[in-house]
């Protein structure tokens, strides 16, 4: 959760819409997600693209804390590099309370085979 009301990180978020599956997304649908500090800053924008062909954009909304990740890159309990940004009371049921996570989400299945950085225009 982001309760700072003076950090980037909640004013990003303020911005965002929601899609109507708890996923929060900027104007461009970029997908709000929280990454390392590796990412760069808050705002830092990505493609994604997973070994099914699947591509996501990506802001960086929220940073994991260093503590918690491996050079600032992926975390440290389950290797994972994004955790998504959402809205909790309008999230899918399953996704929720079933599963835990959006490896199960049509969107996102899949392993992470490269991420490439947006340059910004």
């Amino acid at each position: 959760m982001v309760t700072d009301t003076t950090s980037p990180q909640y004013a990003l978020i303020q911005t965002l819409n929601n899609r109507g599956d708890g996923i929060l997304v900027d104007s461009d649908n970029h997908v709000a997600v929280a990454l390392g500090s590796y990412y760069g800053a808050i705002g830092s924008k990505y493609l994604i693209t997973f070994d099914n062909g699947n591509q996501v954009k990506i802001i960086k909304a929220d940073e994991k804390s260093d503590k918690d990740v491996i050079n600032g890159c992926y975390h440290a309990s389950n290797n994972s590099i994004m955790e998504f940004v959402v809205d909790t009371n309008t999230m899918d049921p399953f996704i929720k309370d079933v599963m835990g996570d959006f490896n199960y989400h049509q969107d996102f299945k899949g392993t992470i085979t490269k991420i490439e950085k947006e340059v910004m225009k």
